[in-house]
Formats: structure tokens, sequence, C-alpha cells
């Protein structure tokens, strides 16, 4: 079972048993938990969160307490660790979970809410078989557009879809790997519906706030670069070279990108297909179809001299009398040559 799925059914008051949420992404996981208070009328009553290790007796006085003044009632679990490390010191409780859940009252809904990743050991399987596993995946990207419209409307804001789409294109969010979250791209969705004083969002009000942060700011100096726009590029730069710390961040994200240009073209000229091309250079669709378009401004051999300097920044960082950002202002001007 899916996170939409799961929700469709649980706001609707029609899941009852034991649910195993497994979960790639914290912000939808709390959204579950805040569901779970909005779905009863009396949660002061029907709503019980348990955090962290437990007793046996705890969790099944909770399991067996029938719902006051309604029909349902939801028990949360969260706060536990099922990773394969520390699973065992759960499971007293987890095999008396195993041996009662077949017989789990039709009223009751358990969310068990581990906030590592789950071991598929017994209890999972137990679990998967006898009750309900939910997956809680990173959205895709057109998950993405229809959240981050959805969060628009929720505040009676109008968003373009051009605009969502900047958003996302300034996130790295759908890039395989990536360490954006959705409390990140909320943040600052958050912070446009903030400052627009209109009800139809602005291009300057989104832009204002895409511009303040580093790791949007990286992709637009990326993305100027493989457009061999050098000025675009260095103007960015140079915002976020304010801090010195930032430099070197800048660099390492400029060799992968470089790097995967390179794969990208070296694979693509030698008519190997995109499900082969992002395996073997561990990107996403959306990184991929993003750099095809990239590709096409460079020779290999304007790539690979590319790499080379880059290269050799590295090998020269550990000499005193070398200049970080003096280089990269100087491999920044040459991608207009």
């Amino acid at each position: 079972m899916n996170y939409k799925e799961f929700m469709k059914a649980f706001l609707s008051s029609n899941t009852s048993g034991i649910y195993l949420i497994d979960s790639e992404e914290e912000y939808l996981k709390e959204t579950i938990i805040d569901a779970a208070k909005d779905i009863l009328r009396y949660p002061d009553f029907n709503y019980i969160e348990i955090k962290g290790k437990t007793s046996i007796e705890e969790i099944q006085t909770a399991m067996d307490t029938y719902p006051i003044m309604e029909d349902k009632k939801v028990i949360i679990w969260r706060n536990v660790d099922f990773s394969q490390k520390n699973i065992k010191e759960y499971e007293e409780v987890n095999n008396s979970l195993i041996k009662t859940i077949n017989n789990v009252g039709d009223f009751l809904t358990l969310l068990i809410i581990p906030d590592s990743k789950i071991f598929k050991g017994k209890f999972y399987k137990n679990v998967k078989k006898n009750g309900q596993i939910v997956e809680v995946k990173r959205l895709t990207n057109n998950e993405l557009i229809y959240f981050i419209g959805k969060r628009f409307l929720k505040f009676g804001k109008k968003i373009k879809k051009s605009q969502i789409n900047d958003i996302i294109a300034r996130f790295s969010y759908l890039n395989k790997n990536s360490e954006v979250d959705l409390y990140e791209v909320v943040n600052t969705i958050d912070k446009i519906i903030s400052n627009s004083d209109q009800m139809e969002v602005k291009d300057i009000d989104v832009s204002e706030q895409l511009d303040q942060i580093l790791d949007l700011n990286i992709f637009n100096f990326t993305d100027a670069l493989s457009m061999k726009n050098s000025k675009k590029a260095l103007d960015t730069y140079f915002y976020m070279a304010r801090d010195i710390d930032e430099i070197f961040k800048i660099y390492h994200m400029l060799v992968r990108h470089i790097r995967n240009l390179i794969g990208i073209k070296v694979l693509s000229n030698n008519s190997f297909n995109d499900s082969y091309i992002m395996k073997t250079l561990s990107i996403s669709f959306y990184e991929l179809n993003k750099d095809k378009s990239f590709v096409r401004n460079f020779t290999l051999d304007e790539l690979f001299n590319i790499h080379d300097f880059l290269y050799n920044m590295e090998r020269k960082q550990k000499s005193l009398d070398f200049d970080m950002n003096l280089n990269m202002e100087m491999l920044i001007s040459s991608f207009s040559k």
C-alpha cells in the first residue's frame, strides 16, 4: 500500500488493524500523525501516542480499550528504531504484536512509525502478510507539482505551472540520492506565500525567495555554465562566494555535474538507453532529461578539458599559494569561449 492509497482509506475511516509505516519522507510521515487526530471526533479519548520503547502491557492495554463516543480509535507507536542493528530491543513487544495481529478489533488502527530504515526481517514479513506495510516514497515529478500547487491553494494563492516548475527546477529534490526533503520545499513555499501580497503569485515573489537559498543558487550556477552563459554564472558565483566556506561546496557540485555530462554524452553516443545511463551514473530521470539538453552545448573535448582543469585545481589545493577563488573565476570565464 502506498501513501496515497493509505491516506484515502485513513481519512475515510476505512482502516483497521496494524500498519507499519515504511517512510522515506519525514514530512509525509508527519502528515499521517496530524491526520490521525483530525479523523477522530474525540481525540482526547480515542487517540493514543506511545513514544519509544514500551512494554507489552502498555501497548496491549491501549489496544484492548474500546473507543469512547465513536466507533474508531487510533494508536500511534513512534520514535522507535527498527533498523537491523537495533530491532532486537523491541523484540518482546513485536513478538506479542505478531501473536495478536489477526485478532485486532475492527475499531482499532495501530500505526507503527519507526524513525529509521526498517529491517525487513521477521516482524516486517509478518506485518506484510497479516497487516499492512505503508510505503511512503519520495514524490515523483508529477506528485511534486500537485503537492506544491495544493499548498498554494490551501492559503488562497494562485500559482502558474511555469512558476511551480521553476521552484522544482531550483531544488535538487528529484535528484537521485538528494538530501533535500519536503520540509525544505515547504519552507520556501511558505516564504513565497507570506511575501506575496496578491492572490496571484508574481514571478518576482518566487525568484526573490529562490535566490536566497544556496543550494538553489548552485543549480542556477551549473545551469548557467551548461548554457555557456558565463556572465550569469559569474554573477551567481560572486553572490555565493561571499561565504568563503561555500566555494568548496560549489567546486564539488561542479565536479559532479561535469562528470555526469561526460557520462551522458559518452553513453548516448554509444547508443545506450536511458535506463542504463541512469543506473550507471546513479542519476534520476529528472537529472538525465535536464542534462541531456546541456550536453549538446559541448564537445567531448571541451568537457574533458574542463574536467582536467577541475582535477588540477584539486591537486593544487595543498599548495600554500593556491587561490581557489581565482581559479574558479578563470574556469567560469572560459565557458563562454
